[in-house]
């Protein structure tokens, strides 16, 4: 069987100039992860992992988006992914495979992340403040004889990298806050 939609997802991998993309994909409400890697030689590989489980299948794809259905001992790995009990339920991999295929997505995944989270990954100083209150020049206060802190430069880096690339080499902190203006609000 040719899943044809890998073909488009496999096109945006290498413009994008990555080896692999991770996708959800969910069957009637069973939910997976699954990675998509064009790697591997002679063949890519998709492995469907079954989220909150230890569950998963590896499945070699040819170099056209051709999969055996037939899939020998990994049919029984794949019934208890699905929750099928081994009693009178038919299942037909084919069938499976058809609807997955429907449900492949044509670009690779980008998923965001908000700036709060970003923080509190990175246990960045004041995680809670993500707003940008005001740019601080410490070159303009001599006396003070400030400078900007690693801290701060690493969060503007995370938070706001074209900012970031701007002030990197200046003297110039971001002062944050965790209040958005009335506009953003």
């Amino acid at each position: 069987m040719k899943l044809t939609n890998l073909e488009p997802l496999y096109n945006d991998i290498l413009k994008s100039n990555k080896t692999y993309d991770v996708f959800d994909y969910k069957h009637n409400n069973i939910d997976f992860s699954v990675l998509f890697d064009i790697q591997p030689k002679p063949n890519y590989t998709l492995i469907f992992i079954k989220k909150k489980s230890d569950l998963f299948l590896e499945l070699n794809i040819s170099t056209n988006f051709s999969l055996n259905t037939y899939l020998g001992d990994k049919f029984a790995i794949l019934r208890k992914m699905l929750e099928l009990s081994n009693g009178n339920t038919r299942f037909s991999t084919s069938e499976f495979f058809k609807e997955f295929n429907d449900k492949i997505p044509k670009t690779i995944s980008q998923k965001t992340v908000s700036k709060k989270t970003l923080t509190k990954i990175y246990q960045c100083e004041e995680a809670d403040n993500v707003f940008i209150k005001e740019l601080r020049d410490w070159d303009q206060y001599p006396l003070l004889k400030k400078t900007v802190s690693l801290e701060n430069r690493e969060k503007t880096r995370l938070l706001y990298p074209d900012i970031y690339e701007s002030i990197k080499d200046k003297n110039i902190s971001v002062f944050y806050t965790d209040k958005p203006s009335e506009k953003h609000r």
